[in-house]
C-alpha cells in the first residue's frame, strides 16, 4: 500500500510542476494552417531555379538577361508565348486574345508604355504578374521567362504605337 501511495504522490508532484498543457494535442503545435501563407524555406536553402526574391512586378526594374538576345532566345520566347500568352494578347501580341470575349482584353504588347519599361520591369510582370495578369513563376524557369522578354522586345521591335485613345471631351456648341 505504502508503495502506491509513494507512486501517486509522486505522479501528482510531477503533474503539477508542468507549466503548460499536459499532453500537448497537435492542434496546438505552431503551424502554417492552409490558406495562410506557403512554408517558409529553410534557413540557407535555395530553391531549385536559383535565388529569386521576387514579390512584386517593381522589385526586378534593374535586372538585365543573362540571355543572348538571338533567333534561338526568340524562338524559345515565341513557343513559350503561344502556350501561356496567346490566349490573352493574341497570337501577334498584339491584344485581343480568346480571353478577351469574357474579360477585359489584354494590351498590345507594343504600347508606348510597354516599350518604355525595362527588361526588368517586363521580366517582374511576367514572374509576379501585374493588374489583371496572372503570375507565371510557376512552372517557367527564369530563362524561359527572359527568352518571353526577348520575344516582346522583337514584337516591339516592328515599332511601338500610342496608348488607347481616350475620349475628347465634349465640347458645346458643335455640330452632332
Amino acid at each position: 500500500m505504502r508503495k502506491y501511495v509513494a507512486l501517486l504522490g509522486l505522479g501528482l508532484l510531477t503533474a503539477s510542476s508542468c507549466s503548460g498543457p499536459w499532453p500537448a494535442e497537435m492542434a496546438e503545435q505552431p503551424s502554417v494552417q492552409p490558406l495562410m501563407a506557403p512554408r517558409p524555406a529553410p534557413e540557407g536553402s535555395v530553391p531549385v531555379g536559383g535565388v529569386e526574391h521576387l514579390d512584386a512586378r517593381e522589385d526586378d526594374q534593374g535586372l538585365t538577361s543573362p540571355l543572348v538576345h538571338d533567333p534561338a532566345t526568340v524562338e524559345r520566347g515565341k513557343v513559350l508565348f503561344s502556350i501561356h500568352c496567346a490566349v490573352c494578347h493574341a497570337d501577334d501580341g498584339h491584344g485581343n486574345g480568346r480571353l478577351s470575349k469574357v474579360f477585359p482584353p489584354a494590351p498590345d504588347l507594343r504600347y508606348r508604355s510597354i516599350c518604355d519599361r525595362t527588361d526588368g520591369f517586363i521580366y517582374g510582370t511576367i514572374t509576379a504578374g501585374g493588374r489583371a495578369m496572372p503570375s507565371l513563376r510557376e512552372g517557367l524557369t527564369s530563362n524561359d521567362r527572359w527568352a518571353l522578354v526577348a520575344l516582346v522586345r522583337e514584337i516591339q521591335h516592328a515599332g511601338c504605337v500610342g496608348n488607347p485613345a481616350t475620349p475628347a471631351p465634349a465640347s458645346g456648341g458643335g455640330d452632332r
